[in-house]
């Protein structure tokens, strides 16, 4: 038996997900004039993707220009009647005083003003809605280059050129096909379902290791970034993310994973090798070796880990247990132990 501190792991499978993934749909209706991407590309934030057909919305901008120009031109026009009719109406007031011009002349004068000031807002309330009416011309013109909203690799390419897009396609819903499927795997995001009795242990910041079946040997680390703190009725278990920096992008979306969550230490713990413990329908014992015979100890267990298993009961930690050979022996049979290696550190059994 060794005593020394016993990591407290959980241990999970899970599938390993891309840290960020997106359908890539067109916010404008037209035809795809050109894709600059292929599946398995890798592209930057901003990099344009996909080209729409903008001859119309080329024009749709010229249209605009044009019409707001116009509107701008009434607004100057107006002025100029606005200020004919005050030089109007000025002189029919200096005239009526010495009753050149009937009350009849400056009313009319007057109502001539009024309308024309009237007029002038109504024209400027038509230049803000060419203005807008360019803005959104635009803005079509724009969405109709469509770039990467984030640096990733393209994992699905679903449309050829010439193809026909539309805006209104349902680009929000998650189950519709985009043109490019976009995915970023520098970090990737693991969901574990962890069992209900074990909820209280998993804590945000938790430490935790990734092992793949396509990269034996290699040990990923990452952390506990998110859980949510509610359990799913059906599993009664409460979903944790993991996130895993992936810089080399050696982790795929898709690939199977064991995940281990450090979620605490038992400090100084008693150990043996697991395959030193026999258990028979509910007794759980092992042998010792006390002056040169075998003795039956029965055990209490905790964790295990690396092979080795903690003895919570049962063992003082002084006296040697068997391993090879401890179905072989009966309690009080005299033995002649060997020492052997233990997996975690070399002590004698």
């Amino acid at each position: 038996p060794v005593r020394k501190d016993l990591d407290v792991r959980l241990v999970y499978t899970a599938d390993i997900q891309p840290y960020q993934q997106v359908n890539i749909f067109s916010r404008v209706d037209g035809y795809i004039a050109k894709i600059y991407v292929d599946k398995g590309d890798f592209v930057k934030a901003d990099q344009l993707l996909v080209e729409v057909d903008h001859t119309d919305y080329v024009h749709a901008v010229n249209r605009a220009k044009a019409n707001l120009e116009a509107a701008r031109a009434n607004v100057v026009s107006q002025e100029a009647t606005i200020r004919n009719a005050k030089l109007n109406l000025d002189r029919m007031r200096a005239l009526i005083k010495d009753q050149y011009v009937s009350q009849q002349d400056l009313d009319n004068a007057q109502a001539a003003y009024d309308v024309a000031v009237a007029q002038i807002e109504s024209l400027r309330a038509q230049v803000h809605q060419m203005e807008v009416a360019l803005q959104q011309a635009e803005t079509n013109l724009t969405y109709s280059y469509i770039r990467a909203p984030f640096a990733g690799s393209i994992s699905v390419r679903n449309l050829d050129a010439g193809a026909f897009v539309s805006g209104s396609t349902g680009s929000t819903s998650t189950l519709s096909r985009g043109i490019l499927v976009m995915q970023d795997i520098t970090t990737v995001r693991v969901l574990v379902d962890v069992v209900e009795k074990d909820v209280s242990l998993v804590k945000i910041g938790q430490p935790a290791e990734l092992r793949a079946d396509a990269y034996p040997g290699r040990v990923f680390t990452g952390k506990v970034t998110r859980v949510v703190q509610a359990l799913n009725p059906s599993t009664r278990t409460m979903t944790v993310e993991v996130d895993i920096p992936n810089p080399d992008r050696a982790l795929k979306g898709g690939m199977f994973a064991r995940v281990e969550l450090l979620v605490g230490v038992h400090a100084n713990a008693l150990q043996i090798p697991i395959d030193a413990v026999t258990r028979l329908e509910a007794d759980q014992y092992v042998y010792t070796v006390q002056d040169g015979k075998a003795r039956k100890a029965p055990v209490q267990l905790g964790i295990q880990n690396n092979g080795m298993i903690e003895i919570v009961n049962g063992l003082t930690g002084t006296d040697p247990v068997i391993v090879s050979g401890k179905d072989l022996v009966t309690d009080g049979v005299k033995v002649a132990p060997t020492p052997m290696d233990l997996p975690a550190k070399p002590a004698s059994q």
